[in-house]
């Protein structure tokens, strides 16, 4: 009798009882060839058998698996520079503001010193602190990094940043890379921050980066200031914060830029970004265009007045964004075919980019098809050389 594997028949009695113990069956019939047939039938009722044998299996698949879902990727000696740096600027900013006693060790988990209040005179609207916090995470400077050399940014190209005051870790950040890179920059800051922003009456944004190019952490100046709020002209805010920034602005000696129509404000900065229009057209002329636009945190001359800007998309867009992008500088800069890094969703663009949004960790994390493919071959190839079942014909 060939049943492929060893099987064991003998009397009991009246009985022929037979034990197949590699499929676990035990049969008996009152004759041997009944016994035979029923060891047949058990054999093709269970085809497959499990095997214990290959722990190495099982870390093999493990493995794969977690090449399937997750890559971590290191970052190059450069990058690992420009993290430091960004981490050295954090350290001196807390300390300079716990001095001042202006620290918050319970909301401020890592010690940047960038994260604000959950209300104060000068605060504009409501915010995350999750938000807040993973804006400070110096892997963005990393990744602007990377964005810049997408766009073959080189030293000497100029970008405009328009910005408010809402996300002070994630502006120092760009401003460090592009730095970093030695990018010409234009900066303009809506001063009003939301909740857990540069939102201290006593140290606005003004006063971080004065306290930052002292220390030889920041180079980049505003060209001008703009109050932030409703109609980014301090519309709905508290008379004292209004005053706070006023005197920020004035300490900085930097220009605050005010107008009661949201539309010159717009201009203002679109004549930074595009000097040279071709008449009645979209067409840049000339060489003066900046070849980047960077809007940090939702001031209101970027996103504009339509509403449809609420469903634009984040991170790194190009001209066949500029549908859904309203009408304010985002737009315009996209529809003269300016690149803009829209950066206001942080936790769905920190997903995408790699960055965990709740803990920090000195590497990029995420989806990519080469680490799925790679995790996909493995599984295949570990099924292939380590079965688990063995198939019985």
């Amino acid at each position: 009798m060939d049943l492929g594997h060893s099987a064991i028949v003998y009397r009991e009695n009246e009985w022929h009882v037979a034990d197949y113990p590699k499929v676990g069956t035990v049969s008996q019939e009152h004759t041997f060839d009944e016994t035979v047939v029923n060891l047949k039938e058990a054999k093709a009722a269970r085809k497959i058998v499990f095997d214990r044998s290959s722990p190495l299996r099982l870390v093999l698949l493990t493995l794969a698996m977690v090449a399937l879902s997750r890559v971590y990727s290191p970052l190059s000696s450069e990058e690992s520079r420009l993290y430091a740096r960004v981490r050295e600027a954090q350290n001196i900013l807390w300390s300079e503001m716990e001095k001042r006693g202006w620290t918050d060790p319970v909301n401020d988990l890592d010690k940047t010193g960038f994260i604000g209040l959950d209300w104060s005179e000068t605060t504009t609207t409501l915010g995350f602190l999750e938000a807040k916090r993973n804006a400070c995470d110096p892997l963005w400077a990393v990744q602007f990094l990377r964005w810049f050399d997408r766009l073959g940014l080189k030293a000497g190209d100029r970008v405009v940043v328009t910005s408010s005051a809402s996300f002070p870790g994630m502006l120092y950040s760009m401003l460090a890379a592009a730095e970093f890179r030695g990018l010409a920059i234009d900066l303009t800051v809506s001063l009003g921050a939301s909740a857990w922003g540069a939102n201290r009456s006593e140290a606005p944004w003004p006063l971080l980066a004065r306290v930052l190019r002292a220390h030889d952490l920041l180079r980049t100046r505003p060209l001008f200031y703009t109050l932030g709020g409703n109609g980014e002209n301090g519309d709905g805010m508290f008379p004292e914060g209004i005053e706070a920034l006023k005197r920020a602005a004035r300490e900085d000696g930097v220009e605050l830029f005010r107008s009661g129509q949201i539309s010159d404000i717009i201009d203002r900065k679109m004549a930074l970004i595009a000097p040279e229009i071709a008449p009645n057209s979209s067409r840049v002329i000339g060489e003066s265009a900046a070849r980047l636009v960077v809007s940090v945190g939702g001031n209101l001359s970027s996103l504009g007045l339509d509403e449809i800007v609420v469903t634009l998309r984040n991170g790194l867009l190009f001209q066949e964004d500029a549908a859904a992008a309203g009408d304010g500088v985002i737009a315009l800069s996209l529809r003269l075919g300016i690149p803009v890094l829209h950066l206001l969703n942080l936790r769905s663009l920190s997903q995408k980019v790699g960055i965990d949004f709740e803990t920090r960790r000195p590497f990029f994390t995420g989806n990519t098809f080469l680490a799925a493919l790679a995790g996909l071959t493995l599984f295949v190839l570990v099924l292939a050389s380590h079965k688990r079942w063995t198939w019985e014909s």
